[in-house]
C-alpha cells in the first residue's frame, strides 16, 4: 500500500494508482467496483473481487499498459456467489465452447475439470483458436484457472519464411508499420513501436491467426 503524501504534489505511485483505477472504471465498468489497487515503487498490487477469470486477467492487461508500472501482484480473487462444483463448471465451460461464434473453429476441443481448474484438450488449427478457446473457457462461472493442452495441427507443415511473409503481407494490409518479425520454427516474435493498445492486439490478432505459428512473443511498446 502507498504512503500518502504529505504535501500537495501526487507521488509517482499515487498518479499511478488514479490512472489505473480511471482505466479500470471506463473500460471493465461494474466489474472494477469490487478491485482495489495500490502500488508502491512502481509495483502495482490488484486485489479484491472479480465474477469470472477473464475479467482477472483483463482487469491486469489494463495495467500492463499505465506507464510507470513495474511489476504487477495480481492476487484478485474470482468471486464464488454461487454453489459451483467442477461438475457444473464443467457442464457450464462445454456448453460456452460449443455455442458461441467460433464453435466450428474448436469443434475438437474438449475440458476437464478438476478442483475449479480446466484443463483445455483438442487440437486446433492456428494459435489464435487456441487463444479463442481460452478466451471462452475464461468467461465460466466458478473457474479459477484455465489450463492450456491444446495442439495446433496444421493440414501441412508451413515454413518459417512463408509464416513471415504472411504476417508482413497482413500486417501491409491493414496499414501497421514499423513491427519487425522474426519466426523461428514457428515461434513468433514481434518487436517495434506502436501507436495505441489498440495496434498491439490487432498485431497479435493477425500473428496469430496465420497458419504455422504455434508461439508468439510479444515486444511491442507504446509511443
Amino acid at each position: 500500500m502507498y504512503l500518502k503524501n504529505d504535501d500537495k504534489n501526487p507521488t509517482k505511485d499515487e498518479i499511478i494508482v488514479d490512472l489505473i483505477k480511471d482505466q479500470l472504471e471506463e473500460k471493465m465498468q461494474a466489474s472494477s467496483m469490487d478491485i482495489n489497487v495500490s502500488c508502491k515503487d512502481g509495483i502495482v498490487q490488484l486485489s479484491g473481487f472479480v465474477d469470472v477469470l477473464k475479467e482477472k486477467k483483463y482487469a491486469q492487461d489494463i495495467v500492463l499498459y499505465i506507464k510507470g508500472v513495474k511489476a504487477i501482484e495480481n492476487n484478485l480473487t474470482i468471486s464464488m456467489d454461487g454453489n459451483f462444483n467442477d461438475k457444473h463448471i464443467e457442464k457450464e465451460l462445454s456448453d460456452n465452447l460449443n455455442s458461441n461464434k467460433y464453435r466450428d473453429r474448436i469443434s475438437n476441443v474438449g475440458t476437464k475439470v478438476n478442483d475449479g481448474t480446466a484443463s483445455l484438450i483438442g487440437t486446433v488449427n492456428t494459435l489464435k483458436d487456441c487463444h479463442i478457446a481460452l478466451d471462452i473457457a475464461s468467461k465460466t462461472r466458478g473457474l479459477k484457472n484455465v489450463v492450456n493442452n491444446i495442439s495446433i495441427v496444421s493440414p501441412k507443415r508451413v515454413d518459417d519464411s512463408s509464416i513471415t511473409n504472411n504476417i508482413i503481407q497482413q500486417f501491409s494490409l491493414n496499414k501497421i508499420d514499423n513491427i519487425d518479425c522474426n519466426v523461428d520454427n514457428g515461434t513468433v516474435t514481434l518487436k517495434g513501436v506502436v501507436e495505441s493498445r489498440k495496434d498491439v492486439e490487432l498485431a497479435k490478432d493477425i500473428a496469430m491467426d496465420i497458419k504455422g505459428v504455434r508461439k508468439l512473443k510479444t515486444k511491442l511498446k507504446l509511443k
